[in-house]
């Protein structure tokens, strides 16, 4: 079974998805990853400013005010930092190594501006037909189109591999499912993120699929903070993985 997991940044892929990956690697899929952006302008561990939103949550703890805090530093972003070619391949390097982790037999980078998804809808469009068509995928694994926490790149991507899949006759298309949280667990943790209502695939992950997902979360030691502030604190996000089915 050949599978394309296709995701914004790398990170999101294991975050969201690891135990998945791991799942469908062990049953012998052919399982081809496709990252849209390297994360260049985001923050590493190191510095203080992406801290900041992760301090909040805890101290004000409420998710519509951190979605829209959140929301506001991405735009902040995107038009005055400027993109580092040192992020950039700490971040690839670190995608590479999670890739040897998971086994996954090819990983594709598709370079969109990271946090400017919007401005090359097109681009996005063109290379994710280019793989389908080239890789003739049964799945695909992406995010749901309210991007889980709402990043502007999430729900973009998203988007444009839905459009894409629509395209062909209905007998011709790959089966999506978006990953998800959720919304009784978002209420539960007053997580800031936004759930869904209906679940497709309920993933619980078995002691070899957690053990190859943390270990590549700590492959990612430029994003360290969402391990260390925020993803171990709460073990159902990480030993439960959930999907719903968008085309």
């Amino acid at each position: 079974m050949k599978i394309l997991f296709i995701f914004p940044h790398p990170d999101d892929e294991t975050v969201f998805a690891g135990g998945t990956i791991a799942r469908h690697v062990a049953n012998g899929d052919s399982v081809i990853w496709i990252c849209a952006s390297f994360g260049e302008r985001g923050g590493i561990s190191e510095k203080r400013s992406p801290r900041l939103f992760y301090f909040a949550y805890f101290l004000l703890g409420h998710f519509p005010f951190l979605i829209r805090v959140q929301n506001l530093i991405i735009c902040w972003l995107s038009i005055f930092r400027k993109p580092s070619k040192t992020l950039l391949e700490i971040r690839k390097s670190e995608a590479g190594e999670v890739a040897r982790i998971y086994g996954i037999s090819k990983l594709h980078f598709l370079g969109i501006e990271d946090m400017r998804f919007e401005k090359s809808i097109v681009k996005i469009e063109d290379k994710v037909r280019e793989y389908i068509e080239l890789y003739q995928p049964e799945l695909i694994y992406t995010f749901h189109p309210n991007g889980i926490t709402d990043h502007p790149d999430h729900r973009y991507l998203a988007k444009s591999v839905i459009k894409v899949v629509q395209s062909p006759p209905a007998d011709k298309r790959p089966k999506i499912l978006g990953a998800t949280i959720p919304a009784k667990v978002v209420k539960k943790y007053k997580l800031p993120l936004f759930g869904t209502m209906e679940i497709s695939q309920k993933i619980e992950l078995n002691e070899q699929e957690l053990g190859k997902k943390l270990q590549a979360i700590n492959t990612y030691k430029s994003q360290k903070y969402l391990w260390e502030i925020f993803l171990q604190k709460y073990p159902e996000l990480l030993e439960k993985e959930y999907f719903i089915e968008l085309v």
